[in-house]
């Protein structure tokens, strides 16, 4: 007798999405993966071969926990839903099974809490009896099967799905057990009392927790600061940093690294060494990179901090300071439901599944050779840092290639697709210093506008959020196969990062739609007329405004070295600015003046390696 098995292991919410800062992020990812993991390797061990999400190459060796700060840390990450068929004699077997995969679950849980009691907290003035109470509290496992009759394994797949939905919708609310009273609430996510009540006054204790002054945390935030090596999860002030580190010499670099090393010796900066060793350039974080940063601190050597910042103050002259934007990409991928349902034995699950695992693992890779470093990828679910000149296109690579994987698996078990799945990608532009809940807060907005439910042509999208510390937040949207707008925002990136366009151009084009809001009254112009009047208003900027102005007559007749296309197809920079006002031209027809002020807007911050590459936006 065979039954569909599935089992979902949460709560995403406090697991990942309560943080503050990187490790918070890095670390409750990992967590969830490797309960994740337990689970499908002690159903694995009790049923060999009866695992569907996921479904590695290599179970035995894929499965395994393994602890954060292993130097051969597993590609791709165990999503929170693992699928199985069962053989059994009867349904009590299941029962026993899944609850032997649950306690798989918890136990090991329970192994990562003590593991950092014993080699991390121990020492530290935090109450045992009420850390174990808290341990309890975290943990919520949900499961569901139903009979798998022969020949209708689609019709099971699709009951058990929503069986599962009913059953994490009936939530058990257990009392939580640490009742102390007079305590604060933990800063990440309000649910249970602080264990750092008595550490506040203690300045040491608080540093190796990166405690700020008001900060609580409870049982999971202690684990998220202290669960593995601070060294392997990439801080997001290096990655924001990447791309104007690697715009240094390598003299440039090492002398760097000399001026920077004292702050790590005095236990302020940290190490990098994780991403398989991406960032040996300069193998440090890049929050001291930035001369506001060092002068906050105030009981430093001065003698150190006096070295850095003269040291700095060359490399900016002749570099200009690094921007301290960067990029949080959170992306999911579209119709997956609909090719699951079309999987009607459980062989084509499980070669949906590899495809997805084998995607996955891809993805680091990717990520890794724009300069970023993929914090989860499960399955079709990913969450990455990356730099702001590289995001566009990592964005459009991780897009092709998920749609190239699946393409392939649905053409080798000859499913029947209307429409392939296809990956919607959420861009969330932040300051590497704003706390880590409020970027991942934008990057979900951004995944859900890219996904665009509710919009004449959803999903199949890329969204970009832009949150500037002043304030303002902006966001654009393209659909991938709108390929003339994808190619132009590609086109004004570049014109931008080579100094074509004019960095007010954004400006002109806002005061030309709000002086031009009255041709969109249909009582006063009809629809032609007013697009009639807004193209004759852009030309008629688009004469005056004074593209390329650094670039003499001669050199705009030089061809651009950076222009990959064959010798003799590559533009001068004056075709170059040609295309631009073309381009220009046709995306003010096709959208609001306003949705190309922001697309523009956008282009520039995406273009940027420097603060001068953005001019005289709040960089603070």
């Amino acid at each position: 007798m065979d039954y569909l098995v599935a089992i979902s292991i949460g709560p995403v919410q406090s697991l990942i999405e309560a943080g503050r800062r990187s490790q918070d992020l890095w670390c409750g990812s990992w967590l969830l993966s490797e309960v994740s993991r337990a689970v499908a390797y002690n159903l694995n061990q009790s049923h060999n071969d009866c695992l569907i999400f996921p479904s590695p190459e290599h179970p035995d060796i894929d499965l395994q926990s393994q602890d954060s700060d292993s130097d051969s840390a597993i590609e791709a990450n165990i999503a929170n839903v693992v699928r199985a068929v069962l053989k059994v004699e009867d349904v009590a077997q299941v029962r026993a099974i899944v609850d032997a995969a649950k306690r798989a679950a918890e136990a090991r849980l329970m192994n990562i809490l003590d593991d950092v009691w014993n080699k991390k907290l121990n020492d530290l003035n935090i109450s045992r009896p009420r850390f174990e109470q808290q341990k309890h509290d975290i943990l919520e496992t949900y499961a569901a099967w139903v009979k798998l009759e022969p020949n209708k394994y689609g019709d099971a797949s699709e009951r058990l799905g929503k069986l599962l939905a009913a059953r994490k919708q009936t939530k058990d609310f257990q009392p939580i057990q640490d009742t102390a009273t007079g305590l604060f609430k933990s800063t990440l996510d309000g649910a249970n009392n602080t264990l750092t009540d008595k550490i506040r006054r203690n300045k040491e204790q608080r540093h190796q927790l990166r405690l700020s002054e008001r900060e609580e945390l409870d049982i999971l935030g202690l684990i998220k600061r202290k669960a593995g090596q601070f060294e392997q999860f990439t801080p997001f002030s290096r990655v924001v940093t990447e791309s104007w580190l690697a715009s240094l010499s390598s003299k440039q670099r090492n002398d760097l690294q000399s001026h920077y090393q004292p702050f790590v010796e005095a236990g302020i900066a940290t190490t990098v060494k994780g991403n398989e060793d991406a960032y040996q350039a300069f193998p440090y974080d890049g929050e001291y990179l930035f001369a506001s940063r060092i002068e906050q601190e105030k009981d430093l050597d001065k003698t150190i901090k006096k070295n850095l910042l003269q040291y700095l103050s060359g490399l900016y002259k002749e570099k200009g300071p690094p921007v301290p934007y960067g990029v949080l990409l959170k992306a999911d991928g579209d119709r997956m439901g609909e090719l699951l349902s079309k999987a009607k034995e459980k062989a084509h699950s499980i070669a949906i599944s590899k495809a997805l695992h084998k995607f996955a693992n891809d993805v680091r890779g990717v990520v890794r050779e724009h300069g970023g470093h993929a914090i989860y990828t499960g399955g079709d679910d990913i969450l990455a840092f990356l730099p702001l000149n590289t995001a566009l296109v990592c964005s459009k690579e991780l897009a092709t290639l998920f749609a190239s994987t699946m393409s392939a698996v649905i053409e080798q078990q000859k499913l029947v697709v209307v429409n392939p799945p296809t990956l919607s990608v959420g861009l969330a532009i932040g300051h590497f210093v704003q706390p880590m809940r409020q970027l991942r807060h934008r990057a979900v907005q951004a995944e859900k506008l890219a996904k665009g439910n509710g919009l004449e042509k959803p999903r199949n999208a890329l969204a970009i959020q832009l949150g500037i510390r002043s304030g303002y937040e902006i966001e654009w949207r393209c659909r991938w196969d709108d390929v003339t707008t994808m190619a132009a925002l590609n086109e004004f990136v570049a014109g931008f990062r080579k100094g074509l366009l004019p960095t007010r151009i954004m400006q002109y084009v806002l005061a030309m739609a709000q002086s031009l809001k009255w041709t969109q009254d249909k009582n006063k112009v009809d629809k032609e007329t007013g697009t009639d009047i807004r193209l004759s208003e852009m030309q008629r900027m688009l004469a005056r405004a004074s593209f390329a102005h650094q670039y003499s007559e001669e050199q705009l007749e030089q061809t651009d070295p950076e222009d990959k296309r064959p010798e003799n197809e590559k533009l001068t920079f004056k075709k170059q600015v040609s295309l631009l006002k073309q381009q220009l031209l046709e995306q003010a027809q096709d959208q609001s003046l306003d949705e190309l002020a922001n697309m523009l807007r956008i282009a520039r911050w995406l273009s940027a390696r420097t603060t001068a590459d953005l001019g005289k936006e709040d960089m603070s």
